[in-house]
């Protein structure tokens, strides 16, 4: 009989309220792969662990303490504490994507170590948020790719799958904000993995409080843009 693949679909969480509920009853509903869902959470009052306990009793619901604090650390906390063969980094309060969850799974499947939802290739969109964030969003991703040769079009996106042997084959660097995304991503290209996109539609939130501050991280996000930078300096060098 042929091996089923593991898939952990990771969310971090932080106090998401009753947003957890149809993010989670749809990815329920909606991937038929075999996978669990990682729950991870900074602490114990955390009000999304009652929301979903008082709401779901499913066995491939499974939470996870974040060994520090943070979105980056929650992430990589999930990582570290599961064994399955890719891993979905996937947003709390998305009750939109989980209708192309299979189409990841199934990229994976086809040989791809790092599927990258993107808002910015046909069929993509990004609604809504502030302008400034997502004219910043899209000029970076369009230089990065447009002359720097990143195979993504959607840079920054955290929405991603990443392959259990990549992660294994990479040091986490990136503890604040939420740029943990980006970097696995940057690595991943420098080490030359085969990577994808697919379409995604993102729309920011309409309740509850993002805990995104694009002037405080926009430091974090350089450090990956000019690691790519010389990437593609070291990619020329070694063509010569």
């Amino acid at each position: 009989m042929e091996k089923l693949n593991k898939f952990s679909i990771l969310i971090p969480v932080f106090n998401e309220g009753e947003l957890i509920k149809e993010t989670i009853e749809k990815i329920l509903k909606n991937v038929k792969s075999n996978y669990e869902l990682i729950i991870c959470y900074d602490f114990d009052e955390d009000n999304t662990i009652q929301i979903i306990k008082e709401n779901f009793k499913d066995s491939r619901i499974l939470f996870v303490k974040n060994l520090k604090s943070g979105f980056n650390s929650a992430i990589i906390t999930g990582i570290q504490k599961t064994n399955s063969d890719a891993v979905l980094i996937y947003m709390a309060d998305d009750n939109v994507n989980s209708v192309i969850i299979n189409d990841i799974f199934n990229k994976y499947n086809e040989g791809y170590e790092v599927v990258c939802p993107s808002r910015f290739i046909k069929n993509g969109k990004l609604e809504g948020g502030p302008f400034f964030k997502s004219l910043l969003t899209k000029f970076a991703s369009f230089i990065l790719y447009t002359f720097l040769s990143f195979p993504v079009k959607d840079a920054t996106n955290s929405f991603r799958l990443f392959s259990r042997s990549l992660l294994n084959n990479i040091k986490f660097e990136s503890s604040r904000g939420f740029t943990l995304s980006f970097e696995i991503t940057a690595k991943a290209h420098r080490l030359n993995y085969k990577m994808v996109e697919i379409p995604t539609k993102w729309k920011e939130r309409e309740k509850g409080k993002s805990r995104f501050k694009l002037l405080s991280f926009l430091p974090l996000y350089l450090k990956w843009f000019f690691y790519i930078i010389n990437t593609q300096i070291l990619k020329l060098y070694e063509k010569k």
